[in-house]
């Protein structure tokens, strides 16, 4: 495989993981974050970004166009979920709330905005969004990332809708829960067990398990599928 693909949030986590795996599979990879992405490892040019600006979206895209001359995928990874201040719904505050869909949802609707005019140009593109099984398991005290992620998959009909005549396939992959902060799983350690004996395969999610379906979401195989939410998590949630 190969292509220039854009990854945001990869200075860790799934980000990361990924970017790695793309590099490894042949793709040129730009790695994106608003922490300093120097060190991902694979990756052929990083930038800092703010995906909830629009001018820092606008100036990502131009530094991928003028070091390879062409934008072929984005990953919309970025996520503000590990510093969320949990609560119920009615304790949330209006701050937090908007936090939440600044990063989760406008910086992937700035994102596509701003690699949209390269893909047009090229007449292909492959765009993944990110969301999360929070959207049909609803854990309590998470409205606000619930309700963004819900918003991902929406975004995504929308854009496969409107740059499905400019041969462009948008798509949704939705990950099970995966765990990176282990201080954040420690203050809820009830929480591995309980996602673990809903899955058909009895262990903890890895990022590792998405690089095949996100290879196949960036490839050439995927080229009439536009619009779905692939779901990447073991089976849990279908009984």
């Amino acid at each position: 495989m190969s292509g220039i693909v854009i990854v945001t949030g990869a200075a860790g986590g799934i980000g990361r993981t990924v970017s790695l795996a793309l590099a490894d599979a042949g793709f040129t990879v730009v790695a994106a974050d608003i922490a300093a992405p120097d060190d991902v490892e694979g990756a052929s040019l990083s930038v800092r970004v703010d995906v909830t600006d629009p001018e820092s979206t606008r100036e990502l895209a131009a530094a991928a166009l003028e070091a390879f001359g062409r934008i072929d995928g984005l990953v919309n990874n970025a996520a503000h979920y590990t510093s969320i201040v949990k609560s119920p719904f009615e304790e949330i505050e209006v701050a937090e709330w908007d936090r939440c869909f600044a990063v989760n949802v406008r910086g992937s609707w700035l994102c596509a905005v701003a690699v949209a005019p390269a893909m047009r140009a090229q007449r292909r593109g492959k765009i993944v969004n990110v969301s999360s099984m929070t959207v049909p398991t609803a854990p309590p005290g998470f409205a606000h990332y619930v309700a963004s992620k819900a918003a991902i998959i929406g975004l995504t009909r929308a854009l496969a809708r409107e740059l499905g005549e400019s041969g462009v396939c948008v798509n949704t992959l939705t990950p099970d829960y995966i765990a990176f902060d282990r201080d954040y799983d420690n203050r809820q350690p009830e929480m591995a067990p309980m996602l673990t004996a809903g899955r058909c395969f009895k262990r903890e999610a890895t990022a590792d398990d998405l690089v095949g379906t996100l290879l196949y979401l960036l490839g050439p195989g995927s080229d009439f599928v536009t619009g779905q939410n692939v779901w990447v998590n073991a089976g849990r949630g279908f009984s």
